[in-house]
């Protein structure tokens, strides 16, 4: 008996087996695909939204400097126009419409130790919303993306050389300038640069010739050649720092008019705080005495000198001058009377600061200070008029760089403009933060 022939499998079956597998597999396959292709769209759009936020940071942050003080309304809207929304400077495009928002924050924060005074860093954050393609399918129908951006201005990130040459003349001692002159130094000034950047030298008008006009030790503090060492702070933030100059001042004949070489130990760089026991801020605080008459080229000569001297290649130099009257004097005038700094002496001064600012790119502010009742006339050395005639007033702003002569008829006011000065040095670009 032969045995049942068996059966051949149909293909109808076995079709009806592996079709929900099929269609299992190429709906995997499309949202992966899906996945893919809103993920890569949704990069594209983060890379354009953080993209958009530097751009809003870094313009916002560029305006602090613009004023002084800033205009943070200005700031703010600077911002949105760069930002990412619709109609705007650097539009996210293939965005949910209506979707973006914008953050903007200002505030003071210490940059790279610059202490700042008044609003000096912008944070945006933004955020969109990107459509999906795919996932929608699963119920994900937008993709939300945020980015965030922080930019200084200033930020301190500019290594100044700077001499200050500061008018010790009689008439400092009148209307309380003297004390206000040092509280715009050390409240105003100083806090405003970076001690890890920025060198600061002092000189005087007329020169520091003794122990009269300088209460601290005149055998020492600035001489010629003379080598110093001290340290700041303690344990693990103990720094030394060794100061030494070849171009200060050498009694009998002070010649130059430097009493503090350059050097950064004025603030200390982890507190941003004056260190009293620093050559310059003791100069500043307790050691000067008004007393002498006044001669702007000898000065900016003498700063120059010690710029030269121990300035560094390729950083900015700078000198901030500030003066509360008219030149009426030269060196050894009795000696050499026709010099122009004896017969001419403010238009010296101009001839000497045009020299450095043309050729050899030095940045100079000048302040006159004070009543206009007590800035005088621009004589030579005998007292006569000079000729031809210039005033206090035309000499102090032509000796500025363009823009950087402050005319301050009220010594109150001096704080204010010795903290837009050092804003301005440190200004520079503004720059995005980390």
């Amino acid at each position: 008996m032969e045995p049942p022939e068996l059966g051949r499998p149909r293909l109808g079956g076995e079709s009806g087996q592996t079709l929900p597998i099929i269609i299992a597999f190429l709906i995997t396959l499309l949202l992966f695909c899906g996945l893919v292709i809103d993920v890569g769209n949704a990069w594209r759009a983060k890379e354009a939204l953080q993209a958009s936020t530097d751009a809003a940071a870094t313009a916002a942050a560029g305006t602090l400097t613009l004023t002084y003080p800033p205009d943070t309304t200005a700031a703010t809207n600077a911002a949105v126009h760069y930002g990412g929304g619709t109609g705007q400077r650097n539009p996210v495009t293939g965005i949910v419409s209506g979707s973006q928002t914008e953050n903007v924050a200002l505030s003071c924060k210490v940059q790279a130790h610059y202490t700042c005074t008044y609003d000096n860093t912008v944070d945006v954050t933004q955020t969109v919303k990107v459509p999906t393609y795919f996932l929608g399918i699963i119920g994900i129908p937008t993709i939300t993306l945020s980015a965030h951006a922080e930019a200084c201005s200033p930020c301190g990130e500019i290594p100044l050389d700077i001499m200050l040459v500061i008018d010790r003349t009689g008439s400092m001692a009148q209307n309380n300038k003297w004390p206000d002159l040092q509280q715009g130094l050390t409240q105003g000034f100083l806090p405003g640069l970076d001690p890890t950047q920025d060198q600061v030298g002092l000189a005087v008008l007329p020169p520091n010739y003794s122990s009269n006009s300088n209460s601290c030790d005149p055998s020492t503090d600035g001489q010629q050649s003379y080598t110093w060492t001290y340290t700041t702070g303690s344990g693990r933030r103990a720094r030394s720092q060794t100061i030494s100059t070849s171009k200060g001042y050498m009694s009998p004949n002070p010649y130059y008019n430097i009493i503090s070489p350059m050097e950064y130990s004025y603030l200390d760089p982890s507190t941003g705080a004056l260190v009293p026991s620093d050559p310059l801020v003791k100069d500043v605080q307790s050691c000067l005495q008004p007393g002498g008459s006044t001669s702007y080229s000898d000065a900016l000569t003498a700063a120059w000198n010690e710029l030269s001297a121990d300035g560094r290649t390729g950083v900015q130099k700078v000198i901030v001058m500030l003066s509360d009257g008219a030149a009426n004097t030269g060196v050894d005038c009795n000696v050499q009377p026709t010099s122009e700094d004896c017969m001419q002496p403010c238009q010296d001064g101009v001839d000497v600061a045009n020299d450095l600012k043309t050729n050899h790119d030095v940045l100079i502010y000048t302040i006159l200070y004070g009543p206009p009742s007590d800035y005088g006339a621009c004589t030579d050395f005998t007292g006569t008029t000079e000729s031809p005639n210039i005033t206090p007033q035309t000499a102090m702003s032509e000796m500025a760089s363009a823009g950087d002569y402050f005319d301050d008829p009220d010594p109150a006011n001096l704080e204010g403009i010795f903290q837009q000065i050092s804003s301005d040095m440190a200004a520079g670009t503004s720059r995005l933060v980390g």
